[in-house]
């Protein structure tokens, strides 16, 4: 049997290598305030203190026990290729340990959950003595930021900021520091603006709120939203949804200032592109992944990806979380998006304002079926947003416009592949979901179906035709055809 011989890395060189990973000090702040959102808070603080010399970022999570923090502070906590949570931001189990090392020497973390108070301490300075040992601070030394938790929550503190205040010159580099800060907040206005507008979360720079930075400027009734297209991985999960917008002309604005702040903070041209976004959290922007190069004419074209922790593997994203590399199944349809979102926006910049939106937005004539997922199943449904389908219904009156619903409901429910009884089989083995009859999305599948009926008996149909269509389509409701046994491979677009 071959000879084994353990080699336990030498502290103070480990954690000197990871101190360089490549963050700079806007992704590290990013990277822990993604820790915060994890632990479902929905209040955070974050604090750049000149005089301490000291970044403070506090939450109103769930807070951690004891032992809980001991395992969270330890380098490596996680298994990257375990599953996780939907709503979980990280990856590695690193990120809060090397974003704080790349800032300072010192990381202290005080956290409280069901009354109790815990901390743990990392400082880089004591290594060579101490090994691998955290040190867990005095009461009297925590107090301070032990007194600012209300219920529950967690407060980290990043001391000796080595990497953020290098200059001996102390104007120069309590300039630089707020600067970091400034940089950081625009950082975070962008990066977290779908938690901000979409569940209201509260950050707070330096007692200041943060406003969210959306770059497809949907306040603007002149942005253009093209075709949503998704694209499943080979087992069916992993979604990829893109979503291309165009962005109005300058003439479209109502004043310089929102031109200039819809450009962005780094300016027009380097806002064009993709942007990414791993369980809603942006994780790169302003690429086109060199399949093109970034042009004025393109400034209005951007294009948001969604990727889930599922795809971490596939996308390449590192222990930052702020780089991505495009995997080959998706190349395909990403280059085609591209292709149409430059176009489009290079005739609505060439066009000085003078575009109609509704020519702009050439019909897309073979996107007849559409593709939607709900609870892990996927049905498919006619594109009730069709260019031609939309000029028909211009030309009914309300009657006719309720009779074509109906028409389309019997064509998605009675299409060939769901009446040859492959439906039933495909949901083999998968559990009934229940559905919620108090939701609003419930109580108007009930009118709609309600309506149908009256419909099919005012055309003369026989009360037993009415309930074997509605028992039809209640069963379609119920039992959606998963997407693997379609043509695999075929890629469906979805509004």
């Amino acid at each position: 049997m071959a000879e084994k011989i353990q080699s336990i890395p030498e502290a103070r060189l480990l954690l000197a290598s990871l101190r360089s990973v490549g963050y700079n000090e806007e992704t590290a702040i990013a990277d822990i305030i993604d820790n915060c959102i994890s632990a479902h808070a929905n209040e955070i603080k974050i604090q750049f203190d000149w005089e301490n010399r000291r970044i403070v970022i506090s939450d109103n999570g769930i807070g951690m026990s004891g032992k809980s923090l001991i395992e969270n502070m330890r380098i490596g906590s996680s298994d990257p290729g375990k599953a996780r949570n939907e709503d979980d931001l990280g990856r590695f189990g690193m990120g809060m340990k090397t974003a704080a090392f790349s800032l300072g020497k010192k990381l202290t973390v005080i956290t409280k959950s069901d009354t109790v108070i815990s901390t743990a301490c990392w400082d880089l300075d004591q290594i060579p003595e101490i090994g691998w040992n955290l040190i867990i601070r005095d009461e009297n030394e925590i107090a301070e930021f032990s007194s600012q938790i209300g219920e529950q929550g967690t407060v980290v503190v990043i001391e000796n900021l080595d990497r953020v205040i290098d200059i001996d010159d102390e104007r120069k580099a309590k300039s630089k520091f707020y600067r970091v800060a400034n940089k950081t907040e625009q950082h975070l206005a962008l990066t977290f603006h779908r938690f901000i507008e979409e569940d209201h979360l509260v950050l707070e720079m330096n007692g200041n709120l943060i406003k969210p930075w959306n770059p497809f400027v949907l306040e603007n009734s002149a942005t253009q939203e093209l075709s949503e297209e998704v694209i499943f991985s080979d087992d069916g999960s992993a979604a990829v949804v893109i979503q291309p917008y165009v962005l109005p002309h300058k003439t479209k604005f109502a004043s310089d200032d929102d031109y200039e702040a819809a450009g962005g903070p780094k300016g027009w041209n380097y806002h064009q592109g993709i942007y990414v976004y791993r369980n809603r959290r942006l994780i790169i922007y302003g690429t086109w992944f060199d399949y093109i190069k970034k042009e004025p004419a393109y400034n209005l074209a951007r294009i948001k990806i969604d990727i889930t922790s599922a795809s971490d593997e596939d996308w390449k994203i590192d222990i930052k979380k702020s780089t991505a590399s495009l995997p080959s199944y998706v190349r395909e349809s990403v280059e085609r998006e591209i292709d149409l979102c430059t176009e489009v926006s290079a005739r609505v910049y060439n066009s000085r304002g003078s575009y109609v939106k509704s020519n702009v937005n050439a019909p897309n004539l073979d996107y007849v079926w559409e593709q939607r997922k709900k609870n892990g199943r996927y049905s498919f449904h006619i594109n009730r947003k069709h260019t031609l389908l939309n000029n028909i219904r211009k030309q009914l009156d309300d009657e006719g416009k309720l009779t074509l619903s109906a028409y389309l409901a019997l064509v998605e429910n009675f299409a060939p592949f769901m009446q040859s009884g492959v439906a039933d089989s495909l949901q083999k083995g998968k559990a009934d979901i229940e559905p919620d009859k108090t939701s609003l999305e419930y109580k108007l599948q009930i009118k709609e179906l309600t309506d149908m009926i009256a419909l099919f008996l005012s055309q003369g149909f026989t009360k037993d035709e009415k309930r074997s269509i509605s028992n039809y389509r209640k069963n379609m409701r119920e039992n959606k055809m998963h997407y693997n046994m379609l043509q695999p491979g075929r890629v469906y677009r979805s509004l």
